[in-house]
């Protein structure tokens, strides 16, 4: 008899969109963040009805992350402190969900949300 005592090799590939939401959800977390900047859907977008995470780039390689969020401030909302908050809050989280290293989570303020009180 043949023992069979290969190695099983196991990967795991993650969605963009996963990623995005992670980053997405770690956000709602920081006080003054109004959401992630919009951007214009593709014509592939439109056409597959797919939802857009909003201004959100994301740079992967051999394993190290690095990020750029274009976010909406709520008025009032001191920007510095803001960004700040969001670098720490997107690395931990990705950090810990994914065990992928971050090297760098860019942020720029794209619009300042006024409530209408």
């Amino acid at each position: 008899m043949s023992e069979n005592t290969g190695k099983v090799e196991k990967s795991l590939h993650i969605n963009q969109d996963v990623i995005a939401q992670i980053i997405t959800n770690s956000m709602a977390e920081v006080e003054g963040v109004y959401g992630v900047a919009p951007v214009m859907k593709t014509p592939r977008q439109i056409w597959l009805r797919q939802e857009s995470v909003g201004n959100i780039r994301i740079g992967l390689v051999d394993d190290v992350l690095s990020v750029s969020i274009g976010v909406i401030l709520n008025n009032g909302t001191n920007a510095i402190t803001a960004a700040e908050m969001i670098q720490e809050q997107v690395k931990s989280a990705v950090q810990t969900m994914l065990g992928l290293t971050v090297a760098k989570v860019n942020v720029t303020i794209c619009g300042v949300h006024f409530s209408e009180d």
